[in-house]
């Protein structure tokens, strides 16, 4: 057994243009009831922070275009970097963290969100589904904004501020997640659940560990020992945010979709080695 996957995003009615019949659920719009055959159907995230509009129809805060933005800033970020070196100040650092915290980040706080509410079932109209979500995207942005003005201005103060900012939504999010799965019914799939909420974890210790890099590297007053262990910490903050935050959600991710990508039934001991396999490697990350 297996998610499965529903229409393309934008599909408001079904081929043939007929209307759904009255009280029926999207296929991609989590449902109070679970899906025939004990299957959580799964499609597009689509925008959060839903409220109904004209007509009855959503309107919604399309933070999910953000991830889109960044993805663009990277691309031009890479391409000035390569051919003018010195276009941009902190090139290396700045067209990393585009794509880690500005694509990746956005893409997994919209994703990974999506997936709990499926797994979940929650209610469209329950604020965890949406609004909750949009904020914590929007204030990630707004730290990372901070974050890279303070990193090309190379004021240290500024830098963790916005690297505080991160892990505070970070903590956010792990506690949402860790909240809604113990007030909600959860399915058999809950353990992508605890694969999320310990990779946010994960993003929080990348954030202290970042503070510590950027005041070793910036500030005129740090101790000689954080200068001398800039390196070490800043390899530490690389495994953490890769291996822990990017890592756990995609290994997560892939228990539940990986089946239904390549078009097989999910192995009937898929999520118990899951479950088994999940403090194992958050314990192989520590250790590293």
């Amino acid at each position: 057994m297996s998610p499965t996957i529903g229409p393309p995003p934008g599909s408001a009615t079904p081929p043939g243009g007929e209307r759904p019949a009255p009280g029926a659920t999207d296929a991609h719009t989590p449902s109070s009831a679970p899906a025939k055959g004990g299957t959580i159907p799964i499609g597009s995230p689509g925008p959060t922070g839903e409220r109904a509009g004209a007509q009855g129809r959503p309107r919604a805060a399309r933070t999910d275009r953000l991830t889109t933005v960044w993805l663009c800033l990277a691309v031009l970020a890479a391409g000035a970097t390569t051919v003018l070196r010195t276009a941009l100040p902190q090139p290396l650092w700045t067209t990393i963290h585009l794509v880690t915290l500005g694509v990746l980040t956005n893409g997994i706080l919209q994703w990974s969100w999506y997936f709990a509410r499926a797994l979940l079932r929650l209610p469209p109209g329950d604020r965890h589904s949406g609004r909750d979500n949009t904020r914590r995207i929007l204030a990630l942005n707004t730290a990372l904004v901070v974050l890279i003005a303070s990193m090309w201005a190379q004021w240290a103060p500024g830098a963790v501020i916005g690297a505080t900012g991160v892990g505070a939504v970070a903590a956010w999010h792990g506690l949402a997640l860790v909240v809604a799965a113990r007030t909600r019914l959860a399915s058999r799939f809950a353990v992508v659940l605890r694969y999320y909420a310990t990779a946010a974890a994960f993003l929080v210790l990348a954030a202290l560990l970042a503070g510590l890099v950027v005041t070793a590297a910036f500030a005129a007053s740090a101790p000689q020992w954080l200068v001398g262990a800039r390196s070490t910490i800043t390899v530490a903050h690389a495994i953490a945010g890769v291996g822990g935050w990017v890592g756990l959600t995609m290994g997560g991710t892939i228990v539940t979709l990986g089946p239904t990508a390549v078009r097989t039934r999910m192995d009937p001991r898929a999520v118990d080695l899951a479950s088994l396999a999940l403090p194992v490697w958050a314990a192989g990350l520590l250790a590293a």
